[in-house]
């Protein structure tokens, strides 16, 4: 008869979960949050600058955005990456969006420019000062989000 063999495997995320070297996982985690807050401004310049960096591919012509499209969706990513830690996640969901159509011309061919300047001049107005109200802004999201389905965009 065999003999049941009963183990318990090791658990590696345990170690990050009970913290590096005596300190508590959630004082590091709010020691980092702590860190964000302070390069929020820095964080809000540079989402500008890249901001601008989106609309100014934008403004060129369709042809030339369509052969400058990986620099448009790599400018997005980078918007989409830090806008969160700047308090801004609209700014950060168009961007993704933006990165979601990219993505779905190389992966699927689908290419709509008139979506594609819709999102551009959603991240202009989400960037602009005043913003919209995080009601508005919220309709805007909803609405891009339907858009980018019904062009079939896969995110």
């Amino acid at each position: 008869m065999t003999k049941v063999r009963i183990f318990d495997p090791p658990n590696r995320l345990a170690k990050i979960v009970q913290g590096v070297e005596g300190v508590p996982f959630d004082d590091l985690v709010a020691a980092s949050e702590s860190r964000i807050d302070l390069m929020k401004d820095e964080l809000q310049v540079y989402l500008r600058e890249q901001v601008q960096r989106v609309i100014w591919f934008g403004s060129l012509e369709e042809e030339i955005i369509f052969a400058r499209c990986a620099s448009v969706g790599q400018t997005a990513m980078n918007i989409a990456d830090v806008a969160g830690a700047a308090g801004l996640r609209q700014l950060g969901e168009v961007a993704h969006g933006i990165r979601a159509m990219i993505d779905s011309l190389f992966c699927k061919g689908v290419w709509h420019t008139d979506a594609l300047e819709a999102h551009i001049t959603s991240l202009a107005l989400l960037n602009s000062e005043p913003p919209p109200g995080e009601e508005e802004g919220e309709r805007i999201l909803k609405r891009l989000s339907r858009m980018r389905a019904a062009i079939g965009v896969v995110e």
